[in-house]
């Protein structure tokens, strides 16, 4: 059988797994291709107008799929931390999709939800193994295997790969120029990890002489540690996520400035964003600049942000200590 995952969302981080499962189990997996003009367009037309811009695209992927794939699968990702939740779109996406998607589309729905253990979510992967027809045994001997799979994979994120590398053989190194710096790159993996979508800001700032870091190479431990400064447990996974690697590349000095690229409406973004700039401001000052996405960003505005940082953050390291002894002669006696 042919099962199709969509090039969209959480894909990046969590292909490994879900491939892996579906071939152990003998089945082909069919990807959408990556996101062009056309997905994005057939998203924004099935979709409802208030969802996000990812929300968007995933619908695109879907009708890609319909027609290459017996089964769609779609990932219902309620929590994957004890204790917390992620966005609330991901909960009804499979809702959204069969609603919204002209023609019915066939889909293999996931419950993964963690939030009492980890052991709980998995048990999601067991219940759509015996609806593909497999006996529990063989699903736990492919749960095991998709799950060491992914272990190999994230201790590869940690070290400093990313999937842009790993899943698409993209690699980013320093521009002629030379090497200029660090540049800490956060957002949600569905916009840094979607070419299109990010306008390829990776492989632009990549050619500008600067290494990239990202939130998957921070470790989970360090994540905890910087958000253990706020009062209260930051329930939603990725904000804390994003949150937390960003605390810990201004604190640990990884990085000379910080990017972030933010969905358009996300309520998420909303309270990460803030909380990182005062913590900055506060404490360190490197340059942090917010870009916001939505389907109507366009390469050129995104160029002249890109450009307008860059030039900022090397004159800072040309100019910084330098301050103007203009009208300094007026208080002279």
């Amino acid at each position: 059988m042919k099962i199709g995952i969509p090039r969209a969302l959480l894909w990046s981080i969590y292909l490994p797994l879900w491939k892996a499962f579906f071939n152990e189990l003998g089945h082909e997996v069919v990807l959408s291709p990556p996101t062009n003009k056309k997905i994005l367009n057939d998203g924004v037309t099935a979709c409802v107008d208030d969802a996000c811009l990812p929300v968007k695209i995933m619908h695109g992927h879907v009708i890609d799929l319909m027609d290459r794939a017996d089964l769609i699968f779609i990932p219902r990702l309620i929590s994957i931390c004890p204790r917390e939740y992620i966005c609330p779109k991901f909960i009804g996406l499979p809702e959204m999709i069969r609603n919204s998607v002209p023609g019915g589309p066939k889909l293999l729905v996931l419950d993964f939800n963690a939030h009492k253990s980890i052991r709980h979510g998995y048990d999601g992967f067991i219940a759509i193994g015996r609806q593909l027809g497999a006996r529990e045994s063989a699903v736990r001997r492919a749960l095991a295997r998709a799950m060491k799979a992914q272990d190999e994979y994230t201790a590869r994120l940690l070290g400093g790969s990313n999937p842009l590398m790993l899943l698409e053989g993209m690699a980013l190194h320093a521009g002629i120029g030379g090497n200029k710096g660090t540049i800490g790159l956060i957002g949600h993996p569905y916009l840094l990890y979607d070419r299109f979508v990010s306008m390829d800001a990776c492989r632009k700032l990549a050619q500008m002489g600067y290494r990239l870091i990202f939130p998957e190479n921070i470790l989970p431990e360090q994540i905890e540690r910087t958000c253990s400064i706020y009062p209260k447990k930051l329930f939603w996974s990725y904000g804390k996520h994003l949150l937390g690697s960003g605390l810990a590349m201004l604190e640990k000095g990884m990085a000379d400035g910080i990017i972030v690229l933010s969905s358009f409406g996300c309520g998420i973004d909303s309270f990460m964003v803030e909380l990182l700039q005062r913590q900055n401001q506060r404490d360190f000052r490197i340059p942090l600049t917010v870009i916001t996405l939505d389907e109507h960003s366009g390469n050129a505005g995104f160029d002249t942000r890109l450009e307008a940082f860059v030039d900022m953050l090397e004159w800072r390291d040309h100019n910084g200590h330098y301050f103007s002894p203009h009208g300094e002669g007026l208080y002279i006696c």
